[in-house]
Formats: C-alpha cells, sequence, structure tokens
C-alpha cells in the first residue's frame, strides 16, 4: 500500500513523508512503547501521541520541517521518525536532527540512512549552517548514529521536559559546502557579540581578540565564517583559560598540527558560524594571519582579486575544501612575498596551510 502524506525524500531503502493523523497507530508502535522511549523516561499515553501528531503538524506549517514518517520503500511498512526539528538551546534558535524508531526496526542501520538524507537535505534544500543533535548521556545507540554521520560532541545542556531538568550532550555538524558571500557588514557585529561574550574571560586573563580570515577585512568575499584569535596576556595560564572557554560553549579540539595555536568547537550561544582560536602570542601561524589580513585591509584592489578567485573557486568546487583551497595558493604566495616573507617562509606557510585544510577535510569545516 502506498504511504500517504507529502513526499520529502527518497533513500536506498526508505522514504520520508509527513505524518497524518491517519498514522496514529503506526506512531503508537513507537511511541507508546517504554523501551523505545526509554530516553524520554516514559511511554506516551494515546493522547499524548495525539498532541505529538498535532505538534509535527505546526512545524511542518511554522518551519518547513519536523519528524516525518520513515517507510520501508520495499513493504511499505513505517519503521520510524526521523526529521529537522528547530529547537531551542542555551536561548539560541537551532536547527536539529532526530530519530525514533520502531523496537522491531532497530539494528537495521535505518536511523543512519535516514539522517544521513535528512543532513543532506538541510544543507542543501534549507541552506543550514550546522545542524544539532541533543542525545541522552545514556543514549549510547543514539550517539553510535551521531558520530556515524560525522557529528562531533560539544558538551552537555539541560534540558527542561516534563518537569524535569534532563542533560542531553550535543552533537554538531557544519555545512560541507564551499560557499563565498559578499562581503556582509553584518560581520563586525558578529564579530563584537563574541567578544562582548567573552568580556569577563579576557578581564580575567588579558589580552585581546582579533578579528582574523577574510571576514575580518572589508569589502572582502568571504566564507560566512567569523575567525577569531584569542591572545591571552600570559600563555602560561592556557589551562586554565582552557577550562573557563568550557563556560561560554568553547570545548579544545587540539592543536590541528599547528603548535601554539588551540582549536576549538563552535558556541552554540552563539547562532552564527565562527572558528575559535586561542594562540600563543608567539605563534608564528598567529602573526602571518595578522599581517596577511592588514596587508588586505591596506590594499584594495589585492582585497578585491583575492575575493574575485575564492568566488570562481567557490564555484568550481562547491563541496571540495581541499581543491578550493589550494587553488588560493598561488595568490597568497603572491602577497606574502609583497609583505616581505622570503621564499622559505613562504614554503613553510603553504606546508602549514596544507596541514590545516587537511584538518578542516577531516573535521568536515
Amino acid at each position: 500500500m502506498e504511504p500517504e502524506g507529502k513526499f520529502i525524500l527518497r533513500t536506498e531503502r526508505l522514504e520520508l513523508r509527513e505524518m497524518m493523523p491517519e498514522n496514529f497507530n503506526d506512531l503508537c508502535t513507537m511511541l507508546c512503547d517504554e523501551k523505545v522511549m526509554y530516553a524520554w523516561e516514559h511511554a506516551f499515553s494515546p493522547g499524548e501521541v495525539q498532541e505529538w501528531i498535532a505538534r509535527n503538524l505546526k512545524r511542518y506549517r511554522t518551519d518547513g520541517c519536523g519528524y516525518w514518517l520513515a517507510f520501508e520503500r520495499a513493504s511499505g511498512e513505517c519503521v520510524g521518525q526521523i526529521g529537522l526539528i528547530e529547537e531551542e538551546i542555551f536561548g539560541v534558535r537551532h536547527l536539529g536532527i532526530g530519530w525514533i524508531l520502531a523496537r522491531r526496526h532497530w539494528h537495521r542501520g535505518y536511523a543512519a540512512e535516514g539522517a544521513r538524507a535528512c543532513l543532506d537535505y538541510a544543507f542543501r534544500k534549507r541552506n543550514a549552517p550546522r545542524v544539532v543533535a541533543d542525545i541522552r548521556p545514556g543514549n549510547a545507540a543514539s550517539s553510535r548514529v551521531a558520530e556515524k554521520l560525522g557529528m562531533k560532541p560539544q558538551g552537555v545542556y539541560e534540558k527542561h521536559y516534563n518537569g524535569k531538568i534532563m542533560p542531553h550532550r550535543l552533537f554538531v555538524i557544519p555545512t560541507p559546502r564551499v560557499e563565498v558571500s559578499e562581503y556582509d557588514p553584518r560581520w563586525p557585529d558578529a564579530f563584537a557579540r563574541l567578544c562582548d561574550m567573552l568580556t569577563p574571560l579576557v578581564r580575567r586573563f588579558g589580552g585581546r581578540i582579533e578579528h582574523v580570515g577574510s571576514t575580518g577585512v572589508p569589502d572582502l568575499a568571504a566564507k560566512p565564517v567569523i575567525d577569531a584569535d584569542y591572545i591571552p596576556a600570559d600563555f602560561s595560564a592556557w589551562p586554565a583559560i582552557r577550562k573557563a572557554l568550557e563556560q561560554y560553549g568553547f570545548f579544545h579540539r587540539g592543536d590541528g598540527g599547528l603548535p601554539g595555536r588551540e582549536m576549538f568547537t563552535e558556541s552554540l550561544r552563539l547562532e552564527f558560524r565562527h572558528h575559535f582560536y586561542c594562540c600563543n602570542p608567539d605563534s608564528p601561524h598567529l602573526k602571518n594571519h595578522l599581517k596577511l589580513r592588514d596587508y588586505l585591509r591596506t590594499h584594495p584592489e589585492s582585497a578585491r582579486r583575492y575575493g574575485a578567485l575564492k568566488k570562481k573557486l567557490a564555484a568550481e568546487f562547491p563541496e571540495d575544501i581541499d581543491s578550493y583551497c589550494a587553488g588560493k595558493s598561488a595568490l597568497l604566495a603572491e602577497f606574502l612575498e609583497k609583505i616581505g616573507f622570503d621564499a622559505a617562509q613562504i614554503a613553510d606557510i603553504a606546508a602549514r596551510n596544507e596541514v590545516e585544510t587537511a584538518r578542516k577535510i577531516r573535521d568536515g569545516i
């Protein structure tokens, strides 16, 4: 029997459609099963299932997404719910992803298959900058699905549900698409918001936060991702700084092969994309970025050439960050030579940039 409900997407084995009131029995199979709903700490009553249907019908109208029913293409049987959900985390609206499968369809790979297609839908159809999954700490199966999707852990937050406070682990994945936009005058304001959030930290440890990367150069086309480097007054305080940054939603991810430039996750307390680093003042990588940024700020024709090249490369390699970065190398080397770097220094910077590119490919950013 052909499933009803508006068609959303199709995978190798599944078809996702909007749920309808007529799907009440299929939904009860999942939502009224206490083993399926153990992470919610209670099985739904029939009345709560009706409310669930109404809530998702409203999501379809207002958000254009919600939990969609997943049907097995071969049999037409409903195997679960997989979808995209607009939700609020730390007071900020994020696009989330979730899955709930009927127990008899566990361990078949349906959650990962359907969720992977939903991520593709989020990035291609909705141009989402990132997608979040919030998963109960004890839900090892869902955590494995998130990891299989390439989502990275990003701390814990407390979710209020049914009169209880329930800790949830956060997993995040940014868009894999290479997008270059014309300069947006809101980028400095976004950077200022990041600085404002971290004002107490800077007061405690001293130093400054620099707006680096292309979004820090007026009128330069750039990927719409704010790059910010925190340079503390005394880098020996690094262990305490690392711990303090966690309360703002930044979690350490290592140095990515570039000593002296420590990487952090994005903070979900900010809705815009951003890369955040804590840098040793003596880091050559930091100095190179600052000098290149300052050169482009004072040489608008060079900035124009760089922006035009980036837009061209983004159009040629919309999902290939490796080729996109490689295509910029020759022009960047020309700029570095004009700044005053010698051939050996430029070769070293190019090698460091290859490490940075490999890290971005590995981490999906």
